[in-house]
């Protein structure tokens, strides 16, 4: 090897021993980081977003420092620089070296000084090593001596490591309570993370999640109060847990461990049914012949996620109070998605309808909720129905509204379905429920029984308030002729135009199948009361026929829509007087009881900020859960307000707090400091 290879062996020597030190001292700056961040830890708890903005400011320091200090010595590159090192370190050489390399003769150095210039070298590199690798050393050694998981917490900082750190068991005499953290696991179907909170105030959750509130030390004696009951800690190894689940009622929980305690707000938050929108057919339509086929497009949207979807359609076939139903479904798709589009097409020639048919389409979505629902959302429905061969008639003639007769059909018919659909699920249903539901059809028979009495007394010229004035069986008409003579005692007739065994008046004639509807509501009313829909079914079906036969005797005769009221915009547009009078003006409208309880309690709880900042925040809390129904833009304000003061920052409590009187009160009112009609000196 001539002289210049041995040059470029020793300038290969040097740059790796430059290339390692920028190295190790770019790895003693992370440590160093890591170290000082975890001894400071130890004294105070750092914030996780401090201990995660210094773990990031480590990891950049390291190749920042390795990049200067490579920069600094890049003269290494250099072969003429490397000459004038080894003629520094090798005084003999008298220059010859550099001026080899300047002139490119190699003849000028003796071929057996450059034996020991690699050596020197050698021992060069690993002298500038030893200062980095002894602070490494140093650092390493300081880790080791840290107590357990503090070094972690700043190498790898996450929510919930509170309960890691080091010094976090607290003596027993000192509150458990602190540190404190929550995790909430949402339910399955959500498919949402679970969340880990450190200090948990104000927790928003899932309706069906879990909070879990941990803690550390001695646990025995911790109780979680939730409204009326409370929930006892329960241990794990050297911590404590209660794990509360989320129910659709916000809720103040307070925690107590002795003489100790603090709140935790508990906002739910509900699952919304998907949102469905009907994109087509976009309008009801009437068609001419049952034929042809209709495009169906549908856009669904849920929170958290789409299990079905489809689109339904119902038939109605039939005139007057004779109809049949058919339905069904079409185009039906499994999202699995929380947005999604579907579409289909509905063929008129395959449904068979007649003139006088209509159809009514509307798409149908299910969500994958498993806790409070499936939430099923519906879209606005479309009508189409197919014309009649009258319609085409050049008189057109708008029916009369329905006479009450014809409503009490309409309805008894409903409160036989609703019995007949109770007396089906009567084996699984227990006595309570039964009785309950049996109830509600009681009450609505008993609504319907009084307007079919009102319609007897009124066509007997009586008062309509007059049916019934209580409920008492002892007091109400056991038989049509009873009831007859009640009505005709309230007009101030004899009771011979109601004789039933002789001639009967044409009124009375025409009423007599309403009172025996009447007389069977009664019946069917007191089964139901009892719990019995099976016993009460045969005397709604009478009363129904009833009904019928009532409606029989009647003829309603049409009349023809009157001609519609036309406003001549233009002629009557700013045909009115201005007297140039200003309205009066009004003041703000007082405050109700709640809200002035309210505005007291916000008041006393402010005046306890000197004196009692952490009553405050908790106190602010359950001021919160109190607001969140009916004043959310003060249950908000609240809480930024409770989040300021827990971060220390008092001017945004300062702003959030004026932010929620604001809220509270209403809008400020200006007064002018200086009397209007006052003269100007």
């Amino acid at each position: 090897m001539n002289v210049f290879g041995h040059l470029r062996l020793v300038r290969a020597i040097l740059t790796v021993g430059v290339a390692l030190r920028a190295l190790v001292w770019g790895v003693v700056a992370a440590l160093t980081l890591i170290v000082g961040a975890a001894l400071a830890d130890l004294a105070t708890p750092l914030p996780l977003a401090i201990r995660s903005g210094l773990i990031v400011v480590a990891v950049l320091a390291a190749p920042a420092i390795a990049i200067a200090f490579a920069w600094r010595d890049r003269a290494v590159l250099s072969l003429d620089r490397v000459a004038l090192w080894v003629e520094e370190h090798f005084p003999s050489l008298e220059y010859a070296l550099v001026t080899a390399v300047e002139t490119g003769n190699d003849a000028l150095v003796s071929t057996a000084a450059p034996v020991s210039w690699a050596a020197t070298a050698r021992r060069r590199a690993a002298r500038v090593l030893g200062a980095p690798l002894a602070a490494i050393v140093v650092a390493v050694a300081v880790i080791l001596l840290l107590p357990a998981g503090a070094v972690a917490r700043v190498r790898s900082p996450h929510a919930g490591d509170a309960l890691d750190r080091a010094g976090a068991a607290a003596r027993a005499d000192a509150s458990h309570l602190v540190p404190l953290v929550g995790q909430v696991v949402p339910p399955a179907y959500s498919g949402e993370r679970p969340q880990t909170i450190d200090e948990p105030s104000d927790v928003r959750a899932l309706v069906g999640s879990v909070l879990t509130v941990r803690g550390r030390g001695d646990g025995r004696g911790i109780v979680a109060r939730v409204g009326d009951s409370s929930l006892a800690a329960t241990m794990r190894g050297d911590r404590w847990e209660i794990a509360i689940r989320v129910e659709s009622k916000p809720v103040a929980i307070r925690l107590i461990d002795r003489a100790f305690s603090r709140v935790i707000a508990l906002e739910p938050v509900p699952d919304l049914p998907p949102a469905v929108t009907l994109a087509s057919p976009a309008h009801d339509s009437v068609l001419r012949k049952p034929s042809g086929r209709i495009p169906l497009a549908a856009e669904v949207s849920d929170d958290y996620g789409i299990t079905s979807a489809s689109f339904e359609y119902i038939i109605s076939s039939g005139e007057g109070e004779t109809f049949t139903f058919r339905s069904g479904q079409l185009g039906a798709v499994r999202p699995n998605d929380r947005r999604a589009s579907f579409t289909s097409s509905l063929s008129i020639d395959s449904l068979a309808l007649k003139p006088g048919d209509i159809v009514h389409l509307r798409a149908v979505a299910r969500d994958a909720n498993d806790v409070t629902g499936p939430g099923v959302g519906v879209s606005e429905t479309r009508s189409i129905r197919i014309a009649r061969a009258d319609e085409y008639d050049s008189v057109a003639v708008e029916a009369a509204a329905p006479s009450e007769a014809d409503k009490s059909v309409i309805s008894e018919r409903m409160l036989i379905l609703l019995a007949e659909a109770l007396e089906k699920k009567r084996p699984s249903l227990k006595r309570d429920v039964l009785v309950g539901e049996s109830h509600a059809i009681a009450v609505d028979q008993r609504k319907l029984r009084r307007t079919v009495g009102e319609i007897v007394f009124t066509r007997l010229g009586g008062d309509p308030t007059g049916e019934e004035h209580t409920d008492d069986d002892q007091t109400r008409a056991k038989t049509m002729g009873e009831l007859l003579a009640r009505a005709d005692s309230a007009t101030n007739r004899s009771v011979d135009p109601i004789d039933f065994e002789g001639g009967e008046s044409p009124v009375v004639a025409v009423n007599k199948p309403l009172l025996e509807a009447y007389n069977a509501m009664w019946d069917a009313t007191t089964s139901l009361e009892l719990g019995e829909p099976a016993r009460a079914l045969p005397h709604m079906r009478r009363a129904l026929a009833a009904i019928q036969k009532a409606r029989q005797a009647e003829r309603i005769y049409l009349r023809g829509a009157p001609p519609p009221v036309v406003i001549d915009v233009d002629k009557a547009r700013l045909k009115g007087k201005d007297k140039g009078i200003s309205s009066t003006r009004r003041g703000l409208s007082q405050l109700d009881s709640a809200s002035r309880a309210r505005a007291d309690r916000f008041a006393r709880i402010i005046e306890l900020a000197a004196r009692e900042p952490q009553a405050v925040v908790d106190s602010l809390l359950v001021l919160r859960i109190d607001a969140l129904a009916d004043n959310p833009a003060f249950a908000a304000a609240l809480s930024d307000a409770v989040t300021a003061m827990r971060r220390g920052k008092s001017d945004d409590a300062a702003s959030s707090l004026a932010r929620a009187r604001r809220a509270l009160g209403g809008t400020a009112v200006s007064r002018d400091s200086l009397s209007r009609w006052g003269l100007v000196p």
